[in-house]
């Protein structure tokens, strides 16, 4: 080979060498920026927070959506919740409006989908009703997937829960490449539950299985995947979810709520008789521990309360063997209802008022209430001052001795009412597990977490102070209302011809 081909077979191998370093070096940039970190299991034995409010930058055990929606590493994503503020919650989610997408799944009560429904309903030719119909729910259905995607994307996957009532749950399932994130809350998917309010949040990351298992699902993920079924959920997200996750670590018990009269073999799987089931199977002792037991509920939504219902609420919630009928009695059981006051809305800031729309109460009109319902009412006064909220509390605990864990927390949708947690009536056919009661008036989706209290502690974020400061966002020793001047808080918006001196 002479030396003019050496040379040019040289300068050949150099540009070809040239070439290989300009490839490899466009393939790792191309590489690094097509890898993201994986999401990591934070949330690997379940947690219990509150959200971070403005006030709360820096305390230990609050969160926000994004500390839990990693958008860049989600697989796939479902979110059920009662009302969706489309602004404030999709800014969290990759959606794509060419193929290849990653599937998001959307569900919400139809009732508050409100301008795309008037305009599906144009589209199919149904004239719009304020409270939709089943019917008309199945014919503007397709017409509705048609005009979210149009606006937001091609892998969103719109769905709707119908009920008489409200379809009230709120629950985020967020597929990563090594785990599921199951999120419980109170929050309505909008900034004022989510950024500016009183709410709690169950977080839980379950590891993906290496392989899928083929028996049936039990324990909370057979609860879990029940419910969300019947919210409407689509098959393919259920499908893809099914045994591929290992609950193992999950000790919580989930109670649900769905439309309709709940008796015999199904009696425990809703409402109260559920939450009386738990708490019974806990054993607990709560009768034993009367005298220092103190309950409290914190409820954004109080119903339309009588005696008898409540005694029949604090049975389920002692888990009581026999469930009285309380026909004819007068006094109200031992508890505390924590709910605003009228001028406890006043004094919060601007936008906590702005946002009072969305809690209320129809225990009314409010002159006329049973004495023995209204004295179990006492202020809310946030720890963050000037906050409202629309959290959905249950503590039960030791009123003399702070430092002992409670015996249960309940968080979740389910308010103070009838239509959330059902009413107890005799069981003419007999059912000796639920004290022959059955469950009737239950007309909401609902969806919550019982939280034994030997667990908190663990579910708490390192370095909180106590499970007070942890997991109630409201102060605790609030005075009952003054019911000579104290009025419920409503707006009216909640309530025809209603006004503030009414």
């Amino acid at each position: 080979m002479g030396d003019k081909q050496k040379a040019a077979l040289e300068a050949l191998k150099r540009k070809a060498d040239g070439d290989l370093d300009e490839f490899k070096t466009a393939r790792r940039v191309r590489t690094s920026k097509s890898i993201t970190p994986q999401a990591s299991m934070a949330y690997a034995n379940g947690a219990i927070r509150i959200t971070r409010t403005p006030g709360r930058e820096y305390t230990k055990n609050c969160i926000n959506l994004k500390d839990v929606i990693h958008k860049d590493q989600l697989v796939s994503a479902c979110i059920y919740s009662f009302f969706i503020a489309e602004e404030e919650l999709y800014g969290y989610l990759p959606f794509s409006h060419t193929p290849g997408g990653i599937p998001i799944y959307i569900g919400r009560d139809p009732n508050f989908d409100v301008p795309t429904v008037e305009m599906a309903s144009t589209q199919a030719g149904v004239k719009f009703q304020e409270k939709i119909s089943r019917k008309q729910l199945d014919i503007i259905r397709p017409a509705l997937q048609q005009l979210h995607r149009q606006r937001y994307g091609q892998n969103l996957h719109t769905f709707y829960a119908w009920g008489p009532g409200s379809c009230h749950s709120k629950i985020l399932l967020l597929v990563y490449s090594t785990f599921l994130r199951i999120v419980i809350t109170s929050c309505n998917m909008m900034s004022i539950d989510t950024e500016l309010g009183d709410n709690h949040w169950y977080i839980h990351d379950v590891p993906k299985r290496s392989s899928a298992s083929n028996r049936l699902p039990i324990g909370f993920e057979a609860d879990l995947l029940s419910h969300m079924e019947a919210l409407g959920t689509p098959k393919a997200f259920l499908d893809s979810i099914r045994g591929a996750y290992d609950y193992s670590t999950v000790k919580v018990h989930l109670i649900t709520s769905v439309p309709g009269t709940c008796a015999g073999a199904k009696a425990e799987k809703h409402g109260l008789l559920r939450l009386r089931r738990v708490v019974k199977d806990m054993d607990l002792k709560l009768l034993e521990e009367a005298e220092n037991l103190q309950l409290e509920i914190c409820t954004a939504s109080v119903g339309s309360l009588n005696v008898k219902w409540l005694h029949g609420f604090y049975d389920c919630a002692l888990g009581k063997g026999t469930l009285g009928t309380y026909d004819g009695i007068r006094d109200s059981p031992k508890l505390k209802l924590f709910y605003p006051t009228m001028e406890d809305v006043k004094n919060a800031d601007e936008v906590a008022r702005d946002a009072a729309s969305n809690i209320g109460c129809h225990t009314r009109p409010w002159d006329k209430a049973p004495h023995e319902v209204k004295q179990i009412f006492h202020h809310y006064e946030s720890k963050d001052r000037g906050k409202l909220f629309h959290q959905k509390l249950i503590l039960a605990y030791n009123s003399r001795d702070s430092t002992q864990l409670p015996y249960y927390v309940y968080v979740g949708s389910a308010n103070f009412s009838q239509s959330a947690w059902g009413t107890l009536e005799h069981d003419k056919r007999g059912n000796e597990p639920t004290s022959d009661k059955k469950l009737i008036k239950l007309a909401n989706f609902e969806c919550g977490v019982l939280i034994p209290g030997h667990l908190v502690k663990d579910l708490l974020e390192d370095g909180t102070e106590s499970w007070q400061d942890g997991i109630v966002p409201h102060v605790q020793n609030t005075q009952p209302y003054d019911l000579s001047k104290d009025k419920a808080w409503n707006d009216y918006r909640w309530t025809a011809a209603y006004r503030e001196g009414g």
